[in-house]
């Protein structure tokens, strides 16, 4: 009977611990398959924030040139949103405002195209901001930042700051 218990015990003991060791590689198995659709999950979910700063930065960028650079006035209606926002005091709210006071602008013809130079842009959220070099028809430099808020594809806020680039700057960096 001895014999038999012995057998029996061991049989036992080695159910259990294969049983342990088996749920154990099941159970590391399944925490690194979590563990790698999480990981996975975060990647994609970077990868389409990343995605979605560049776009927008495209977005400001081609309507920066559009509209500033080749006067296009086409260029309102495809990247404004209708009842956009103006932080500029000098400016009214809405796309239609913006058409009308550009107007001018637009159609003269002493203005000519130009590629505006864009020496840094960067975006977070919904916000792209731009530093951007103009050159007004007189010859006079400006560096303006301009912030723009993209919502549904679309222009949807903006802010800016522009100064006057100085013939001489008092330190070695310049504006841009």
């Amino acid at each position: 009977m001895k014999p038999f218990q012995h057998l029996i015990s061991t049989a036992l003991v080695v159910t259990v611990v294969f049983g342990a060791c088996s749920g154990g590689t099941s159970d590391n198995a399944s925490k690194n398959s979590t563990d790698t659709s999480a990981t996975t999950a975060t990647t994609n979910a970077a990868n389409n924030n990343q995605q979605q700063l560049e776009a927008n930065k495209k977005l400001v960028t081609d309507f920066y040139q559009s509209l500033y650079g080749d006067k296009d006035s086409i260029a309102i209606d495809k990247y404004v949103a209708d009842d956009i926002k103006e932080h500029n005091p000098a400016l009214q709210d809405g796309k239609e405002w913006l058409k009308n006071s550009l107007r001018p602008f637009l159609a003269n013809p002493h203005i000519e195209k130009t590629k505006i130079e864009i020496p840094q842009i960067a975006a977070e959220g919904d916000k792209v901001w731009v530093l951007a070099k103009d050159v007004a028809p007189n010859g006079k430099v400006f560096a303006r930042v301009n912030i723009f808020r993209v919502e549904n594809g679309k222009i949807a806020e903006a802010w800016k700051v522009s100064e006057q680039v100085p013939a001489k700057s008092a330190n070695k960096n310049g504006a841009f």
